[in-house]
């Protein structure tokens, strides 16, 4: 694959999962508030399930190409999962001394977050 093809894959999905990721945020806001970052807690989750998905589909069915590999995986689930917003939103709960809600914030999603990979491997198979 040349070098464009490869920004070109890059910048699409980023950009869908961009998208992606400022909608579901913002739909979660809406129906849940503002008090905890749901959107944040759903994006990465949801967005693991579909590594998880991917990863399992390409293995059992052998589909996954480098160009749909650099397309779904590294640029729209890249653009989509939020990790740098949730490891500041986790600092923010600390700094401001709410440290249940932030030690529960970070357990709930990396747990979550693992267990939809593993949940998405084995549907996919």
């Amino acid at each position: 694959m040349s070098l464009f093809t490869h920004a070109a894959l890059l910048a699409l999905g980023g950009a869908i999962g961009t998208l992606l990721r400022a909608g579901l945020t913002s739909f979660a806001t809406r129906c849940l508030g503002v008090g905890f970052p749901w959107g944040t807690l759903l994006v990465n989750v949801l967005g693991s399930l579909a590594f998880g998905l991917i990863v399992g589909l390409a293995r059992t069915r052998g589909w996954m190409t480098l160009g749909l590999e650099t397309l779904l995986l590294v640029g729209t689930l890249g653009g989509f999962t939020t990790y740098s917003s949730f490891a500041f939103q986790s600092a923010e709960m600390l700094e401001s001394g709410r440290l249940l809600q932030a030690l529960a914030y970070i357990v709930v999603t990396n747990a979550a977050a693992i267990a939809a990979i593993w949940l998405g491997i084995k549907l996919a198979s």
